[in-house]
């Protein structure tokens, strides 16, 4: 069931009440995982961001964990290996620049190379690592973007729930696996039920 929740003050965005269980499978919340999604405005130089703390239950606490290991983790230790690799040779390989402007090119060149393979090479280790996790973590995997994209996205996804924030429309669509648990935050929240 998905909802679309106005947010009319940008600067003030409201707080969502969640019902007293797990979004995911409906036993009784254990713990709170949180989202946030940031707003694009600023309040006295600090981000403005929506803050949501998930109920969950301990099994898919972990579940959600576990799938955070398979997608982050990978992508993270990759990244450095392969940014580490790439960052030697061009650093020790580039031309040394004869200006005091120009004496630190080679770490500059290597660090760009650096990053850029790292990038790539995590992204490819972490789109391996998620093919070979599906016959584990099935759909769950599946259906979260790779951490590269996650990075420039304004949504975030836990196990029974998906959020996304339309800026231009000032709307925050949630998306909830559970129907029964949708129901409750509907009434929770006196929205209307889709």
């Amino acid at each position: 069931m998905i909802f679309q929740l106005p947010i009319p003050d940008l600067k003030k965005p409201p707080a969502f009440k969640f019902p007293e269980r797990c979004v995911s499978c409906g036993k009784p919340k254990e713990e709170m995982l949180g989202i946030s999604l940031n707003m694009g405005v600023q309040i006295r130089n600090k981000p403005v961001t929506l803050e949501m703390k998930v109920p969950m239950c301990k099994a898919c606490a972990e579940k959600e964990r576990g799938v955070a290991k398979v997608t982050l983790v990978p992508f993270l230790i990759a990244g450095l290996i392969v940014g580490a690799v790439v960052f030697v040779p061009v650093t020790l390989l580039a031309p040394e620049g004869t200006s005091p402007q120009t004496l630190n090119t080679p770490f500059v060149l290597g660090g760009a190379a650096g990053l850029f393979a790292g990038i790539l090479g995590g992204t490819m280790v972490e789109a391996i690592v998620k093919t070979l996790a599906i016959p584990f973590y099935g759909r769950l995997v599946t259906r979260r973007p790779l951490t590269v994209l996650a990075m420039f996205s304004e949504a975030d996804q836990l196990i029974g729930i998906s959020v996304k924030f339309l800026r231009d429309k000032k709307l925050v669509q949630l998306e909830f696996e559970n129907e029964d648990i949708a129901r409750e935050f509907s009434k929770l929240n006196q929205l209307e039920t889709p």
